[in-house]
């Protein structure tokens, strides 16, 4: 069974049996030493002039595999950036949804942050399906241990965890509302719909336990949402309730 990102440590038995929506990864590319003007570009710290490109299908997972990348390596994250209207419009074969740069002062420190970067994308962070025909999509994930990346942009210290709640726009919204109330959580950064792939969502700050409680929060809302997306007077998850408390949605073989 895949590990839920967002259910703790490995180790801990999952709370929800979601069906994973891996990402792919579509490129990957180095250049040991890149040309100047094109380094100027990408603001290249001083001294750093080797640099690595990655592509793949969901922009999310990459941003959170780019930050573990950070906590392998000494490389800074130089470009990251969602393409609009996500993966299923992409430019072309190799797209995807998402391009991210490592730059680091030598090729193989940025060789160790790329293969611990798809380690990542392949063994933690990636979206769920909150249906059983697998067309919702959300990411309720926690980062236990935020490096560099993530953490310069949550406006935390690294090493800090953080809950990364993604998912469509009202289901989002509503998501994050259950979240918010689920524990000793606070709100970071929101993204509100829509976003350049069309979703929304927002980073939750706290220690370990509040952010699996508001991630666990934020998927059982998602997951109701997506049960009876029709029901005007069924009262969201104002509370945070876990989902026991509600019938359990049909799950997805595997």
């Amino acid at each position: 069974m895949p590990r839920n990102s967002f259910a703790g440590p490995a180790k801990t038995r999952p709370r929800f049996e979601l069906s994973p929506l891996k990402p792919q990864v579509l490129s990957v590319r180095t250049i040991a030493q890149v040309a100047a003007p094109l380094g100027a570009q990408l603001n290249l710290p001083a001294d750093f002039t080797a640099v690595g490109f990655i592509t793949c299908t969901s922009d999310d997972a990459l941003y959170v595999a780019l930050d573990e990348g950070t906590k392998a390596a000494q490389v800074e994250v130089v470009y990251a950036r969602s393409f609009y209207a996500g993966s299923a419009h992409a430019s072309g074969p190799l797209s995807g949804e998402v391009i991210g740069c490592y730059a680091g002062r030598d090729i193989e420190e940025v060789h160790q942050a790329l293969a611990a970067c798809r380690r990542c994308l392949e063994e933690e962070a990636y979206f769920y399906a909150a249906d059983p025909e697998g067309r919702l999509a959300f990411f309720p994930h926690v980062v236990r241990s935020t490096g560099r990346y993530l953490s310069a942009l949550a406006g935390i210290s690294p090493g800090a965890p953080m809950a990364y709640l993604i998912a469509p726009p009202i289901e989002a919204m509503i998501g994050v509302d259950a979240a918010l109330k689920a524990g000793e959580v606070e709100l970071l950064k929101f993204f509100g719909p829509p976003t350049e792939t069309n979703f929304a969502g927002a980073y939750l700050g706290g220690d370990q336990p509040a952010c699996e409680a508001a991630a666990e929060a934020f998927a059982a809302a998602v997951i109701d949402v997506a049960q009876s997306p029709l029901d005007d007077r069924r009262s969201a998850r104002a509370a945070g309730e876990l989902l026991g408390s509600r019938p359990t949605p049909a799950r997805r073989a595997r």
